[in-house]
């Protein structure tokens, strides 16, 4: 029975974590940006719902903005503090290891 190859030199806790097998930590990145890039696109159906019925727009812009009130600060400030501390480490990983 062969060995199994060894993985490449790792640098930084990110490196360790690009490697992991749990499928979570590939997709956790990227959800963030799915979830803006949803709120973006949601624009254009609703410039269509305004161009057709302002009134219907107007309420579904309550709704949402309702919705968004909703949320407790706190929460969005602990979503602002890790998305910026993830952000610094990133970076600072990224500074950290030598380029080819």
């Amino acid at each position: 029975m062969a060995d199994a190859p060894s993985p490449p030199p790792v640098g930084t806790p990110l490196d360790i974590e690009d490697l992991s097998a749990d499928p979570f930590t590939s997709r956790a990145r990227p959800a963030f940006l799915y979830v803006m890039y949803g709120l973006l696109l949601g624009a254009f159906p609703m410039a269509a719902i305004a161009a057709a019925s302002p009134d219907t727009a107007a309420v579904c812009t309550r709704a949402f903005a309702a919705y968004l009130n909703a949320i407790p600060e706190p929460l969005y400030a602990l979503f602002g503090t890790g998305y910026l501390g993830y952000t610094v480490v990133r970076e600072w990983g990224r500074a950290k290891t030598p380029r080819p």
